[in-house]
């Protein structure tokens, strides 16, 4: 009874033992000087995968020890299913949950807003160069290969777009993420050439007025014909469409000043991290650094 008593006051106050080290990035989130401007440009392929929004879930962290003996193994074995349990339990509830708000978006044309807004970002970055805009289901590695391996551009570039709720329904979140690689001269994604540069702009959109009940927010972005909904779709491609171009513009200065200790901090739709900018005509509304890459967090009027 001791050692298993012991087994689990390890994992709940050892949480590291739960959590793998994070990942280095496989990519710079800068681009180099001397991969900006090149004769003939890149080809750029546009991908989004959905065709319906997104839900996601938060479970929490289920903590798990680790030990070489039976009893260690059987409790690791049973946290690891309580996980999922509870994962297929709250994805069932979000799934069931959306169902209006996606029904009534059938039809709104969430791959013309992913379309203009990179081809509007991408234009206002004087240097880029787009030699065509080409929109892409395949958003998977191979995917990209083939069209690194088909483009006649020195450089291709990837912008890959996703769009969801939060867990609790009152927010809107549209992220792209942003790939630079040099075109790839033999066949096969062995043969693909490494990312240079790899980032990821967030928009938040999140509800003034919100509800404990998530059902109670969906009805929220669904009234009047998810008027609401639309409008943050549209508001979350769009800030994205000007932030592609300040992410692109970022340099290794811009990112030490970021990461800076005695940076001011902002704290806004659950994320915390440096604050980069406020709005002008909203205060409230800002835009952070985080290792995931830039968000911008907008709040609608509570009425």
């Amino acid at each position: 009874m001791r050692t298993l008593t012991a087994l689990f006051l390890a994992a709940a106050l050892a949480p590291s033992l739960a959590v793998a080290a994070p990942k280095a990035p496989d990519a710079p989130s800068v681009v180099a000087e001397q991969y900006r401007r090149v004769e003939g440009g890149r080809a750029v392929q546009v991908g989004i995968a959905q065709t319906e929004i997104e839900t996601s879930i938060d479970v929490g962290r289920v903590a798990a020890a680790t030990g070489g003996d039976l009893i260690g193994a059987l409790i690791v074995s049973g946290m690891d299913d309580k996980r999922q349990r509870l994962s297929d339990s709250a994805n069932a509830r979000a799934e069931a949950a959306v169902a209006p708000l996606r029904d009534t978006l059938a039809g709104f044309d969430v791959d013309a807003l992913a379309l203009a807004a990179t081809t509007s970002a991408l234009s206002a970055t004087d240097w880029f160069q787009p030699q065509g805009v080409t929109l892409s289901k395949e958003v998977s590695p191979a995917g990209r290969s083939a069209f690194a391996f088909a483009a006649t551009t020195p450089q291709v570039a990837f912008v890959t777009w996703r769009y969801s709720l939060s867990p609790d329904f009152t927010q809107i979140r549209v992220t792209a993420e942003i790939m630079l690689q040099h075109r790839t001269k033999g066949k096969g994604t062995a043969a693909a050439s490494p990312l240079f540069y790899r980032q990821t702009v967030t928009s938040i959109v999140q509800l003034g007025k919100r509800s404990y009940e998530p059902r109670e927010n969906v009805a929220l972005w669904n009234a009047n014909q998810a008027d609401l909904a639309k409008a943050a779709l549209k508001a979350g491609f769009a800030e994205n469409a000007r932030l592609i171009p300040y992410a692109l513009g970022l340099g290794a200065a811009d990112v030490k000043a970021f990461t800076a200790k005695d940076r001011e901090k902002g704290f806004g739709g659950g994320f915390y991290g440096p604050l980069v900018a406020r709005d002008a005509d909203n205060p409230d509304n800002l835009l952070i650094w985080t290792k995931d890459g830039l968000i911008h967090i907008r709040t609608l009027p509570a009425a």
